[in-house]
């Protein structure tokens, strides 16, 4: 997944939620494992996960060059060898920015 900047603005606002003890002392140590803040720690990968989660939502960009190469690739599918899926699978295309 592509990772976007987080973006933080100069006014923050408040999230409280209500914990239970025994989560609250995992969450801490592993904050503390981290080098973290609890808060740090707990918007970071609440963060992390609901980006995961929406990753197919985001609307996908490609210029004119990159669906001309879909197209193409489209038009004639590389071979089943497998070293031709492997070369597909790991070397960088035009899709790759």
């Amino acid at each position: 997944m592509a990772e976007k900047p987080i973006e933080t603005s100069r006014r923050e606002s408040r999230l409280s939620i209500r914990v239970d003890a025994r989560r609250k002392a995992i969450l801490a140590r592993a904050a503390e494992r981290q080098g973290e803040t609890l808060s740090e720690f707990i918007l970071e990968n609440a963060y992390q996960v609901a980006a995961t989660l929406l990753v197919d939502e985001e609307p996908v960009s490609l210029n004119r060059k990159q669906v001309a190469h879909i197209f193409a690739t489209l038009d004639k599918p590389p071979s089943a060898s497998v070293a031709a899926v492997r070369k597909l699978l790991t070397e960088r295309s035009i899709l790759d920015g």
